[in-house]
């Protein structure tokens, strides 16, 4: 069997040439080449007092996908299938991930899975459910918490920890909270990390459904609108693993569409978000 990125079972590479950017990929070299021509420009200039270490260190520590979504989005399932690891946990029912977890591809591709978390309600939707306030407090808080820890991952100085592309799940069968998704969307897009948005499980609804979310998610990306680079958020459509729904077995799709979004996302300059100013650093002349 030929893997790619630690996936599972044979791939034609005929097929996957459709959906890896295979010229950006050979310009990869030359960008790398410019970029530490940066690093160089950046460390010659004394008055701009730039410490690039963190940055050159980018390479060593591989690619860092930061998976979130709400709990029983399939995230860890997606992470079985794409490194092949039988040791992953995973549940359709209840949240199956309780902690951080880094799963590594053999090509120094790293899926940080995350534990599931709640979309709460907006302010106006409560008032209409005439949710308790206790109860409101309560979401608000956890929410408030998540938010400022994917902030803290997205902008940590730990090249372990801090992603280059982040990945959010979204099940088929699940609902749309426009306002609250936004609000997590906005953290890697106003950091100029690739986004893609994954409706998982799409086998789990009817073709109308599937539609809808797809059209959901595609309004919540233009909403968003493009990054300062220009890039757009990725809307892929997944199926990570098989099954047999109403007599009729689904395969699993949209894996290898995945891996091509993932490679095709990533730009070395982005390794200059971790350049800092050394203030310390002594100024000559």
């Amino acid at each position: 069997q030929n893997r790619i990125c630690g996936a599972k079972g044979p791939l034609n590479f005929q097929r996957l040439k459709k959906h890896v950017n295979v010229s950006r990929m050979r310009n990869y070299w030359i960008r790398f080449l410019r970029l530490n021509l940066r690093f160089l420009m950046l460390d010659a200039s004394e008055h701009l007092s730039a410490d690039t270490k963190a940055a050159r260190k980018f390479p060593k520590f591989g690619v860092n996908v930061l998976i979130i979504g709400e709990a029983g989005a399939g995230k860890s399932t997606l992470i079985k299938e794409m490194t092949g690891d039988e040791n992953i946990q995973t549940s359709s029912t209840y949240s199956g991930t309780s902690c951080d977890s880094r799963h590594s591809s053999p090509c120094k591709i790293h899926w940080i899975d995350t534990p599931g978390f709640k979309l709460p309600i907006s302010p106006e939707e409560a008032l209409k459910t005439k949710q308790g306030w206790f109860s409101q407090w309560k979401d608000s808080f956890a929410w408030i918490r998540w938010l400022g820890k994917i902030r803290g991952m997205i902008t940590s100085s730990d090249l372990s920890v801090r992603p280059s592309v982040v990945m959010y799940c979204h099940r088929a069968s699940s609902r749309i909270v426009p306002g609250r998704m936004l609000e997590i969307f906005s953290i890697p897009h106003d950091h100029q990390i690739p986004l893609i948005l994954c409706i998982t499980d799409i086998c789990g609804v009817d073709d109308e459904q599937r539609h809808e979310q797809r059209k959901a998610m595609e309004d919540l990306a233009a909403a968003l609108g493009n990054d300062r680079c220009g890039h757009a958020p990725t809307i892929l459509e997944i199926n990570s693993e098989p099954k047999i729904v109403r007599s009729h077995r689904f395969a699993v799709t949209g894996v290898k569409e995945l891996l091509a979004a993932v490679i095709n996302s990533l730009r070395p300059a982005h390794a200059l978000n971790l350049v800092t100013r050394a203030w310390f650093r002594a100024r000559r002349g």
